[in-house]
């Protein structure tokens, strides 16, 4: 059951100058792609630059309520990965906070034989274990050797908050970001070492696009110095952009350095703000 995960993303190669000019260029577009006559206009055959989507069915679901045509560009296709499956051709995927939940089900055979690619999401939250939050690298490692005697595709996708975590192996210092300690403790290195993909969950910074860019590029440069192979997306969420244009504008500015990014409208928040800036995206890939 051996996976090899199929996606290599087109990254854009754009100079500082374009890669600021194009949520000015497309503003508008986002604008009218909001309007009701909007949805008439043809979309593309793939989403922009040829990226690969992740999402929950729940977020595909809240999407596909608002536009079934752009839920399906960017989340109907084998390119594309959503969680528990069960929607349309994207290829199915499971997801755990918790490494020892994931091996309890391995064990006792209860993960869908139709799913190849599995995801850990360890964060600073009961959901995941304490001792994996106060040793992400051990516990990414025991989730991903589980995985891959198993067959599965490896996604890694540790929060930033990890380094919040009271006797983690690495902790925030006095006066540091979040995103800064992270990046120091060079926990998205040692996730792609593992992982056959990785999500820099750096949403929570979406609504300034410098901020945005920089824990990405940092995190995606430490992630494929060491694994060349390895795919990275960002984190995009409704929870923390005000309108589409937010999305927008944190979606161009790591344009040129991931393979996609994880869409997530939570807890139903906001489902019009994906689906304004999917639409408006796709609109201005013609």
């Amino acid at each position: 059951m051996g996976v090899a995960f199929p996606f290599r993303a087109r990254r854009r190669a754009a100079g500082a100058a374009v890669l600021w000019m194009m949520p000015v260029v497309v503003a508008a577009v986002v604008a009218l792609a909001l309007l009701p006559g909007a949805r008439r206009h043809p979309l593309p055959d793939a989403p922009p630059l040829g990226q690969v989507w992740m999402a929950t069915p729940h977020t595909v679901r809240s999407i596909q309520t608002g536009d079934q045509r752009v839920a399906q560009l960017f989340f109907g296709r084998p390119s594309s990965y959503v969680l528990s499956g069960g929607w349309d051709s994207a290829t199915p995927a499971l997801a755990w906070a918790s490494g020892s939940r994931f091996e309890v089900a391995v064990a006792q055979g209860r993960i869908p034989t139709d799913v190849h690619t599995v995801m850990y999401d360890p964060e600073a939250w009961s959901a995941t274990p304490i001792w994996e939050r106060r040793h992400p690298e051990a516990a990414m490692r025991l989730f991903s050797e589980t995985a891959r005697e198993a067959g599965y595709a490896v996604v890694l996708t540790p929060h930033p908050g990890l380094v919040e975590v009271a006797g983690a192996a690495c902790t925030r210092r006095s006066g540091e970001s979040m995103a800064t300690a992270f990046l120091r403790c060079r926990i998205m290195a040692r996730a792609a070492r593992l992982a056959d993909v990785v999500e820099v969950q750096a949403q929570y910074l979406e609504s300034d696009p410098v901020a945005y860019r920089a824990l990405v590029v940092a995190a995606a440069d430490q992630a494929r110095s060491a694994n060349a192979e390895v795919v990275v997306l960002a984190g995009l969420s409704t929870r923390f952009a005000a309108d589409p244009q937010v999305l927008l504008n944190a979606w161009d500015a790591v344009s040129d350095v991931v393979d996609g990014h994880y869409m997530a409208v939570p807890e139903g928040i906001n489902p019009e703000i994906a689906v304004g800036f999917l639409r408006g995206l796709a609109q201005s890939d013609r």
